[in-house]
Protein backbone atom coordinates (compact mmCIF):
# COMPACT_ATOMS: atom_id res chain seq x y z
CA UNK A 1 0.00 0.00 0.00
CA UNK A 2 1.35 3.36 -0.97
CA UNK A 3 1.91 6.25 1.26
CA UNK A 4 -0.06 9.41 0.33
CA UNK A 5 1.37 12.51 0.25
CA UNK A 6 -0.36 15.91 0.02
CA UNK A 7 1.47 19.06 -1.07
CA UNK A 8 0.58 22.79 -1.74
CA UNK A 9 2.77 23.78 -4.71
CA UNK A 10 2.02 26.39 -7.99
CA UNK A 11 0.40 25.29 -10.28
CA UNK A 12 3.17 25.26 -13.21
CA UNK A 13 5.22 22.48 -10.59
CA UNK A 14 2.31 19.89 -10.06
CA UNK A 15 2.64 18.03 -13.11
CA UNK A 16 6.37 17.08 -12.49
CA UNK A 17 5.81 17.07 -8.17
CA UNK A 18 3.66 14.19 -9.09
CA UNK A 19 6.02 12.43 -10.78
CA UNK A 20 8.86 12.85 -8.03
CA UNK A 21 6.12 11.27 -5.62
CA UNK A 22 5.80 8.58 -8.13
CA UNK A 23 9.22 7.69 -8.42
CA UNK A 24 10.19 7.67 -4.50
CA UNK A 25 6.38 5.44 -4.57
CA UNK A 26 4.62 7.62 -3.08
CA UNK A 27 0.87 8.78 -4.00
CA UNK A 28 0.65 12.53 -4.36
CA UNK A 29 -2.29 15.06 -3.94
CA UNK A 30 -1.52 18.64 -4.78
CA UNK A 31 -2.99 21.93 -5.38
CA UNK A 32 -2.13 25.37 -5.16
CA UNK A 33 -3.41 28.03 -2.50
CA UNK A 34 -2.58 30.88 -4.77
CA UNK A 35 -1.05 31.86 -7.81
CA UNK A 36 2.26 34.06 -8.09
CA UNK A 37 1.56 36.79 -10.54
CA UNK A 38 4.29 39.17 -12.11
CA UNK A 39 4.78 42.53 -11.17
CA UNK A 40 5.27 43.77 -14.58
CA UNK A 41 5.58 47.40 -12.54
CA UNK A 42 9.00 46.46 -11.58
CA UNK A 43 10.68 46.82 -14.96
CA UNK A 44 11.15 50.41 -14.17
CA UNK A 45 12.91 50.02 -10.41
CA UNK A 46 15.12 47.41 -11.63
CA UNK A 47 16.25 49.75 -14.65
CA UNK A 48 16.54 52.34 -12.27
CA UNK A 49 18.81 50.33 -9.72
CA UNK A 50 21.61 48.90 -12.52
CA UNK A 51 21.39 52.96 -13.99
CA UNK A 52 21.92 54.34 -10.20
CA UNK A 53 24.64 51.37 -9.75
CA UNK A 54 24.07 48.41 -7.22
CA UNK A 55 27.19 46.17 -5.69
CA UNK A 56 25.40 43.40 -4.83
CA UNK A 57 21.70 41.69 -5.91
CA UNK A 58 20.01 39.10 -3.85
CA UNK A 59 17.72 36.42 -5.44
CA UNK A 60 16.00 34.50 -2.79
CA UNK A 61 14.21 31.58 -4.95
CA UNK A 62 13.35 30.37 -8.14
CA UNK A 63 10.47 32.23 -8.50
CA UNK A 64 12.01 35.71 -8.30
CA UNK A 65 14.75 34.90 -10.95
CA UNK A 66 12.18 33.35 -13.31
CA UNK A 67 9.99 36.52 -12.75
CA UNK A 68 12.85 38.63 -13.66
CA UNK A 69 14.19 37.65 -16.30
CA UNK A 70 10.45 37.47 -17.45
CA UNK A 71 9.97 41.15 -17.18
CA UNK A 72 12.66 42.07 -18.75
CA UNK A 73 12.32 39.75 -21.39
CA UNK A 74 12.62 41.87 -24.96
CA UNK A 75 13.26 45.45 -22.95
CA UNK A 76 15.94 45.13 -20.84
CA UNK A 77 18.73 42.81 -21.09
CA UNK A 78 19.00 41.85 -17.61
CA UNK A 79 22.01 39.17 -18.13
CA UNK A 80 24.22 41.12 -20.04
CA UNK A 81 24.07 43.77 -16.55
CA UNK A 82 24.23 40.86 -14.11
CA UNK A 83 27.36 39.77 -15.94
CA UNK A 84 28.98 43.04 -14.68
CA UNK A 85 32.50 42.13 -13.04
CA UNK A 86 32.00 44.65 -10.58
CA UNK A 87 28.62 43.28 -9.44
CA UNK A 88 28.12 40.16 -6.48
CA UNK A 89 25.23 37.88 -7.06
CA UNK A 90 23.60 35.99 -4.25
CA UNK A 91 21.49 33.05 -4.10
CA UNK A 92 19.57 31.51 -1.88
CA UNK A 93 19.47 28.03 -2.05
CA UNK A 94 20.72 25.37 -4.96
CA UNK A 95 17.54 25.54 -6.67
CA UNK A 96 17.59 29.31 -7.34
CA UNK A 97 21.49 29.08 -7.90
CA UNK A 98 20.95 26.56 -11.03
CA UNK A 99 17.74 28.86 -12.20
CA UNK A 100 20.37 31.52 -12.66
CA UNK A 101 23.33 29.21 -14.00
CA UNK A 102 20.57 28.39 -16.46
CA UNK A 103 20.09 32.16 -17.46
CA UNK A 104 23.86 32.04 -18.41
CA UNK A 105 24.60 34.04 -14.56
CA UNK A 106 27.23 33.55 -12.22
CA UNK A 107 26.66 32.68 -8.36
CA UNK A 108 29.20 34.37 -6.20
CA UNK A 109 28.03 33.06 -2.50
CA UNK A 110 25.20 31.32 -1.47
CA UNK A 111 24.88 30.56 2.50
CA UNK A 112 24.89 27.35 3.67
CA UNK A 113 21.69 27.56 5.59
CA UNK A 114 19.07 28.53 2.82
CA UNK A 115 16.90 31.34 4.17
CA UNK A 116 17.06 35.03 5.32
CA UNK A 117 19.06 34.24 8.58
CA UNK A 118 21.66 32.09 6.72
CA UNK A 119 22.31 34.91 5.00
CA UNK A 120 22.55 37.03 7.85
CA UNK A 121 24.95 34.54 8.82
CA UNK A 122 27.38 34.50 5.55
CA UNK A 123 27.19 38.95 5.31
CA UNK A 124 28.44 38.50 8.93
CA UNK A 125 31.77 36.37 7.86
CA UNK A 126 32.34 38.25 4.54
CA UNK A 127 33.88 41.51 4.03
CA UNK A 128 31.60 44.51 5.24
CA UNK A 129 28.76 45.70 3.22
CA UNK A 130 28.89 49.39 4.72
CA UNK A 131 28.36 51.76 1.64
CA UNK A 132 27.46 48.98 -0.10
CA UNK A 133 24.06 49.12 -2.67
CA UNK A 134 22.55 46.28 -2.45
CA UNK A 135 19.40 45.30 -4.42
CA UNK A 136 16.37 42.27 -3.64
CA UNK A 137 14.72 40.99 -6.12
CA UNK A 138 11.58 38.95 -4.49
CA UNK A 139 8.48 38.19 -3.89
CA UNK A 140 5.91 41.08 -2.32
CA UNK A 141 5.64 39.16 0.69
CA UNK A 142 9.51 39.08 1.88
CA UNK A 143 9.97 39.22 5.21
CA UNK A 144 11.95 42.66 6.59
CA UNK A 145 14.41 41.19 8.51
CA UNK A 146 17.19 40.67 6.23
CA UNK A 147 16.75 44.27 5.11
CA UNK A 148 16.65 46.00 7.96
CA UNK A 149 19.81 43.78 9.15
CA UNK A 150 21.35 45.15 6.41
CA UNK A 151 20.88 48.51 6.46
CA UNK A 152 21.86 48.40 10.50
CA UNK A 153 25.39 47.44 9.22
CA UNK A 154 25.52 50.40 7.06
CA UNK A 155 24.51 49.01 3.76
CA UNK A 156 21.75 51.21 1.47
CA UNK A 157 19.02 48.33 0.57
CA UNK A 158 16.74 48.21 -2.49
CA UNK A 159 13.57 45.45 -2.13
CA UNK A 160 12.12 45.07 -5.58
CA UNK A 161 8.83 42.62 -5.24
CA UNK A 162 8.93 41.38 -8.99
CA UNK A 163 6.08 39.07 -8.03
CA UNK A 164 2.79 39.15 -5.72
CA UNK A 165 0.63 36.30 -4.49
CA UNK A 166 -3.15 36.36 -5.30
CA UNK A 167 -4.85 34.09 -3.51
CA UNK A 168 -6.99 31.23 -4.80
CA UNK A 169 -10.48 31.63 -3.07
CA UNK A 170 -12.56 29.67 -5.41
CA UNK A 171 -10.92 26.01 -4.46
CA UNK A 172 -13.29 24.72 -1.70
CA UNK A 173 -14.01 21.52 -3.25
CA UNK A 174 -10.23 20.78 -3.48
CA UNK A 175 -10.05 21.47 0.42
CA UNK A 176 -13.05 18.70 0.27
CA UNK A 177 -11.28 16.62 -1.85
CA UNK A 178 -7.95 16.89 0.40
CA UNK A 179 -9.82 15.38 3.23
CA UNK A 180 -11.43 12.78 1.48
CA UNK A 181 -7.64 12.04 0.84
CA UNK A 182 -6.77 11.95 3.91
CA UNK A 183 -2.99 11.59 3.87
CA UNK A 184 -0.04 10.43 5.19
CA UNK A 185 2.31 12.77 4.74
CA UNK A 186 1.48 16.90 4.33
CA UNK A 187 3.99 18.81 2.95
CA UNK A 188 4.38 22.69 3.67
CA UNK A 189 6.83 24.26 1.46
CA UNK A 190 7.13 28.14 2.88
CA UNK A 191 5.46 30.01 5.89
CA UNK A 192 3.43 31.72 3.27
CA UNK A 193 1.77 28.35 1.98
CA UNK A 194 0.53 27.34 5.44
CA UNK A 195 -0.70 30.61 6.29
CA UNK A 196 -2.98 30.60 2.95
CA UNK A 197 -3.78 26.90 3.26
CA UNK A 198 -4.71 27.68 7.33
CA UNK A 199 -6.85 30.84 5.94
CA UNK A 200 -8.38 29.49 3.51
CA UNK A 201 -9.67 26.32 5.60
CA UNK A 202 -11.49 29.22 8.03
CA UNK A 203 -13.17 31.36 5.14
CA UNK A 204 -14.08 27.54 3.38
CA UNK A 205 -15.34 26.79 7.48
CA UNK A 206 -13.59 23.76 6.98
CA UNK A 207 -10.95 24.03 10.00
CA UNK A 208 -11.99 22.10 11.71
CA UNK A 209 -12.22 18.77 9.65
CA UNK A 210 -8.93 20.29 7.89
CA UNK A 211 -6.63 20.22 11.17
CA UNK A 212 -7.73 17.10 11.97
CA UNK A 213 -6.70 15.75 8.65
CA UNK A 214 -3.52 17.44 9.93
CA UNK A 215 -3.63 15.70 13.57
CA UNK A 216 -3.68 12.34 11.97
CA UNK A 217 -1.22 13.03 9.28
CA UNK A 218 2.98 13.67 9.93
CA UNK A 219 3.50 17.21 8.64
CA UNK A 220 6.57 17.85 7.22
CA UNK A 221 8.04 21.54 6.42
CA UNK A 222 10.88 22.92 4.16
CA UNK A 223 12.85 25.44 7.22
CA UNK A 224 12.83 26.18 10.26
CA UNK A 225 10.68 29.46 9.39
CA UNK A 226 7.79 27.58 8.17
CA UNK A 227 7.94 24.83 11.11
CA UNK A 228 8.02 27.50 13.64
CA UNK A 229 4.89 29.25 11.66
CA UNK A 230 2.63 25.56 11.69
CA UNK A 231 3.67 25.14 15.49
CA UNK A 232 2.05 28.21 16.34
CA UNK A 233 -1.17 27.30 15.17
CA UNK A 234 -1.28 24.28 17.49
CA UNK A 235 0.26 21.55 14.60
CA UNK A 236 3.27 19.53 15.43
CA UNK A 237 5.72 19.33 13.01
CA UNK A 238 7.46 15.89 12.75
CA UNK A 239 10.29 16.71 9.96
CA UNK A 240 12.29 19.70 9.03
CA UNK A 241 13.83 19.62 5.70
CA UNK A 242 17.18 21.58 6.08
CA UNK A 243 17.39 21.55 2.00
CA UNK A 244 15.31 23.73 0.27
CA UNK A 245 13.90 21.06 -2.45
CA UNK A 246 10.39 19.17 -2.68
CA UNK A 247 12.85 16.27 -3.71
CA UNK A 248 14.87 16.71 -0.57
CA UNK A 249 11.73 16.30 1.31
CA UNK A 250 10.49 13.07 -0.46
CA UNK A 251 14.49 12.06 0.00
CA UNK A 252 13.74 12.18 3.73
CA UNK A 253 10.16 10.63 4.48
CA UNK A 254 11.50 7.87 2.09
CA UNK A 255 14.72 7.41 4.44
CA UNK A 256 12.33 7.43 7.64
CA UNK A 257 10.00 5.01 5.64
CA UNK A 258 12.91 2.79 5.51
CA UNK A 259 14.25 2.66 9.22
Amino acid sequence: MRKKIAAFRPENVLKRSKEKADRYGFDFFGFPVFELVERKEALKEIESVFNEGVDIIVFTSLNGVKKSFSICEGKFDLKEKLSDADIEICAIGPVTSSELEKHGVRVDFMPEEYSAKGLMKLIDERKSVKNKKIVFLRSAEGGQDILDFLRGKGASVKDIPVYKVEINDSEKELFSEFVTYNPDYVLFTSSLTFKTFSELARKFEMKEKIFEVLEHAKIAAIGDLTAETICEEGVKVDLVAGKSTFEDVLKEIKRGENH
